[in-house]
């Protein structure tokens, strides 16, 4: 291959160039004047061509400067197009995964010290939102529990939820319970965005008389989790989020770990189905009750 004697140059002759001016050239570049100045004065003595007219404050291009100038530019945005082919292409170890707030604290950010021990080249950012997949916001992989959610996107379930009654030991102590089914006079603790949980529990386990229960509602998951753990009622909660709160004795179980089953958990992804793409689904699959190779 014949050495070219313009390429070291090239950047610093098609700013020039272009701005009629070594000043701007040099500003463009984030170098000085005199070092374009020297660019321009090596090229012109290796190719034994004059490129520039100089006057005491201004510079213009010859005719033979004019021709190789449209030569320059083609070829540096030519080369600057295929740079940026190659970095859209290039396989990347950063993933966005977009999930619900209560999900991300109390599973997935427990478990990604795991994941950067297996896979040390993958980086996962992690944004939260309610409802809904944000389609206006970027991310690589979503997770979500409702069907209703992610219209659209590649789906596959992972993770089976279930759920079961906990409540802190003191309020226990004062207000004894019976049985799954006997709950009457006591204080449950709704959450607003899923209320289909105190449903289930009742569906699974009928009330024998009147309900004349008292009722807490608030907003979200981790809100009605420390209303529990601060004496202030029952509350019905999936157990992946209030694993570390019985184990730790903040929460109890009254009924042996009595659980219901209240859906699943899915993977959403789009367009990117890369290496990393596939590392991190068949890590977070591994903590599921689904084939690993169910697509």
């Amino acid at each position: 291959m014949k050495r070219l004697a313009s390429l070291p140059h090239l950047p610093a002759f098609e700013a020039a160039a272009r701005n009629s001016s070594f000043r701007i050239a040099a500003d463009e570049l984030f170098i000085t004047t005199g070092a374009v100045s020297r660019h321009i004065r090596s090229l012109e003595e290796q190719l034994g061509t004059q490129l520039f007219y100089r006057a005491h404050k201004s510079v213009r291009l010859t005719e033979a400067g004019e021709a190789f100038s449209r030569i320059a530019t083609r070829l540096l945005n030519e080369l600057a197009a295929a740079e940026k082919t190659l970095c859209a292409n290039a396989p990347s170890g950063r993933l966005t995964v977009q999930c619900l707030p209560t999900f991300a604290m109390h599973w997935l950010m427990p478990r990604l010290s795991g994941l950067n021990e297996i896979h040390p080249d993958l980086t996962v950012d992690v944004t939260t939102s309610i409802g809904p997949v944000n389609f206006d916001a970027p991310f690589d992989i979503a997770i979500r529990r409702d069907p209703a959610h992610f219209s659209g996107l590649r789906s596959t379930p992972f993770l089976k939820e279930s759920s079961l009654l906990v409540c802190s030991e003191n309020y226990l102590r004062s207000r004894p319970l019976v049985s799954p089914d006997r709950l009457e006079g006591h204080v449950k603790i709704q959450i607003r965005a899923r209320e289909d949980l105190w449903k289930t529990w009742h569906q699974q386990f009928p009330q024998g008389g009147d309900d004349d229960s008292q009722t807490i509602t608030l907003d979200h998951t981790f809100a009605a989790i420390q209303a529990a753990e601060d004496g202030l009622g029952l509350v019905v909660i999936p157990h992946l989020f209030c694993v570390r709160h019985l184990e730790s004795g903040r929460l109890i179980s009254p009924f042996n770990d009595q659980r219901i089953n209240t859906g699943e958990y899915y993977l959403l992804w789009r367009d990117r189905n890369d290496e990393a793409v596939q590392k991190f689904l068949h890590w977070l699959r591994s903590f599921g009750e689904y084939p690993l190779n169910k697509a």
